[in-house]
């Protein structure tokens, strides 16, 4: 694969192209934007076009380098990423180490740091240091999905490379090469919200099995069946994953509530449940929804905050419940 072969952000790939066909590589690239977007593959297939050994500016895929760096075995690259949840300070120091010899093969030692939101405070630090003071042969592509979470310092000290999310029309493609058919690589390309990670964690039924679970809540919520939102969800949301899965599927739900209150009925993220959602949205006011919403974001961020999820999920069920039982006058 060639880094004009990356689908969906030719922002980037024009950026980095440029850059190669100009001959002037940064010291330090900052790729930012949606888990699941191409980052890892962009920086990886960009660091082979770096070093190919064709006469374009691009990766020819056929020579030596090309081969190692797609088998993960290349000198001259080293790739990093978190252990658990967090790269920590031991991780900087092994990439400073390797920064310390001259390259073996090329003329730069390339270091792709993935998941840098994840940079522990000493951590961050110590790539700081190495982002001020970097050997001349060095070549950081840090990645994030979280911009914001990084200190302004690393990030002033990049070139900034954005990703956005993948058009539904490459990620149906993408869905139908992995084998769904049609009406199911539809449905996936807007459930993934764009991300090639959205079912990392298991196949597409398992996914729409746990957004089927959400959807069932939330209409016992509304129809005030609070006694068996409860017990469902000591059974749903006891892991963090899980809780967190069901409360994206649950934001996307009240999303397209707030849609089918307050927009022409298109554009729905489940739009296989259109009929039942409407006959749910009817009866509450937009307002309510809205503010359901914002609500089910909110504890998401606090369950990143590493609070106990089976609190959080009972929490915002009574919270929902609260809202989504308020019936127009």
């Amino acid at each position: 694969m060639a880094l004009q072969d990356v689908l969906g952000q030719e922002r980037a790939i024009r950026l980095l192209q440029q850059a190669l066909t100009r001959a002037r590589i940064a010291q330090a690239y900052l790729f930012y934007g949606p888990s699941g977007t191409g980052k890892k593959l962009t920086a990886v297939q960009f660091t082979k076009a770096l070093y190919c050994g064709s006469a374009t500016a691009d990766a020819c895929d056929c020579c030596v380098s090309c081969s190692k760096i797609d088998a993960g075995n290349h000198p001259d690259v080293l790739t990093i990423s978190a252990a658990g949840s967090s790269i920590g300070i031991e991780h900087i120091r092994t990439l400073q180490h390797h920064l310390s010899y001259r390259p073996y093969e090329q003329q730069r030692i390339t270091v792709i740091v993935d998941g840098c939101e994840l940079l522990t405070a000493p951590a961050a630090n110590a790539l700081l240091k190495t982002l001020e003071e970097p050997p001349d042969c060095a070549l950081l592509i840090l990645l994030t999905g979280k911009r914001a979470a990084l200190p302004l310092t690393l990030t002033s000290r990049c070139q900034l490379v954005p990703f956005q999310a993948l058009p539904p029309l490459h990620m149906q493609a993408i869905f139908a090469q992995q084998g769904l058919d049609e009406a199911e690589a539809s449905l996936a390309a807007t459930l993934s919200e764009g991300r090639l990670d959205a079912f990392a964690h298991g196949d597409f039924a398992q996914a729409v099995a746990i957004r089927d679970q959400a959807h069932a809540l939330l209409s016992d919520l509304v129809q005030s069946q609070a006694v068996t939102s409860f017990l469902q969800a000591r059974k749903l949301a006891g892991k963090r994953e899980q809780c967190d899965e069901l409360l994206r599927w649950l934001a996307l739900l009240c999303r397209d509530l707030a849609v089918l209150k307050t927009t022409p009925p298109r554009n729905l993220y489940n739009h296989d449940l259109r009929r039942e959602l409407t006959e749910l949205a009817l009866p509450i006011p937009a307002e309510q929804i809205l503010e359901a919403f914002a609500h089910l974001e909110q504890q998401r961020h606090a369950l990143g905050m590493n609070l106990n999820p089976q609190l959080i999920f009972e929490h915002v069920l009574i919270h929902l419940q609260h809202l989504l039982t308020t019936k127009q006058a």
